[in-house]
This record gives C-alpha cells, structure tokens and sequence, in this order.
C-alpha cells in the first residue's frame, strides 16, 4: 500500500494510519453512500380507493447530521409507490394517510421507467441506491387503531365508524347469529322452511278477525 500521489481516494485518510484502517476508512465512506431501507413518514397521497395501487410522498425521520453535530432534515422524497396487498384482481385495500410511519425501500437501480410504465423498462438513468427510487411500505410505529379487523384466540372482531357493505352472490352463516339493532329485509325470508311474508295460520274461522300475536 502506498500513499503516493497516484492513489488519491486513500490519501484522503490519516496518512499516519495503517493500511488496514487506511482502506477501512474508504470503503466505510463508500458504503456510507448506499441507501437500503429508511424510516419514512408520509406527507402526501394520491390513487387511492379502486383504482390501481397509488404513491405517497414521504420524509426520512432520522436526519441528516455533519461531522460537527449540525442536524438537517432531509427533503420530501415523491411519487414512492405504496404497497398494497394483492393477487391478480383481488386486493385488500387499506391505503395510507397523512402521517402514517413506515419504511421506505431503496431499489438499487433506477425504477423511474417502471413506474411510468407499470412493467418491465430499462434504468431511467445510472444512478443506484438511491433514495428517489424509494418504495413504501406501511405500518410501522403508529398509534392505535381505531379502525380494524382484529384476529385473535377469541374469534374475529371487525370494528368500523362507518357501514360494513358486503357485496356477494350469496352469503351463508354456519353458527348462530345475534343482532343488536333493526333488521331490515328486502326481499321474502324464510325460517325453518316458512315464508316470513307469505305464510298462513290454519284452523282461523272466516271474518274480518285477525289472528293474535306470534306465540313463542
């Protein structure tokens, strides 16, 4: 190992130090340049809902800081794509907000081209490792749900503010069911075989009477 003028890169080490920490020193600036996963919060997002999954605009949460202890904030990264959970046309869609924690992936190769096209492209550019080819995965760090589908050893909780709208061509429930609240039928309904709307009472003498209540 020399430190002559031809090897510029290991000059800018302690010129006092050895070999080894001479080349340890380089190579820890050099993989200090490589971006991998980063902690992120999200700022901004857009394509949410039905449509095709959408992007966030997130900012790194540790920041920056120089030799002499000064900290800066790193800027917004733009347009990360978000993951959502999905198979073919089948999704689970709970899209980010505004505030959300997550993890920014680095891709280690320029992905602009991909995101534009949504399918295999060449490298917008030759840059790597680098944060603006972020993606963004969610759910880290962040406060109580209020909102949720919880599985537990006692069953299945599913809790909403809003209304549960299940679309289906048919729905079969295998186990008893309790309601707290109104029940509101459409169309006819049958219990144990008998039309609801439809049904008679036998042994009713003709008149203008009507029959008593149900009798449990």
């Amino acid at each position: 190992m020399t430190t002559s003028s031809s090897y510029p890169v290991l000059n800018r080490a302690d010129a006092t130090a050895s070999d080894f920490n001479t080349l340890n020193h380089v190579i820890a600036r050099l993989l200090a340049t490589r971006r991998t996963v980063v902690v992120v919060q999200v700022k901004a997002v857009t394509g949410t809902g039905l449509n095709p999954v959408g992007f966030v605009d997130v900012q790194p949460m540790v920041h920056q800081q120089n030799a002499a202890g000064a900290v800066t904030p790193h800027g917004v990264l733009y347009q990360v794509p978000y993951f959502r959970l999905q198979g073919g046309s089948r999704a689970v869609i709970v899209d980010p907000v505004e505030g959300d924690i997550g993890l920014a992936l680095v891709a280690d190769r320029d992905i602009f081209n991909v995101k534009t096209a949504r399918s295999a492209a060449a490298p917008g550019s030759f840059r790597q490792h680098n944060m603006a080819d972020a993606l963004y995965l969610g759910g880290f760090l962040n406060t109580t749900p209020q909102e949720y589908i919880w599985l537990h050893d006692g069953g299945v909780t599913l809790k909403t503010q809003g209304k549960i709208d299940i679309t289906a061509q048919s729905l079969t429930l295998n186990g008893d069911a309790e309601i707290n609240g109104s029940l509101t039928v459409s169309k006819e309904t049958t219990a144990k075989g008998i039309s609801v709307t439809q049904h008679t009472h036998p042994g009713v003498q003709p008149g203008s009477g009507m029959t008593g209540v149900p009798q449990g």
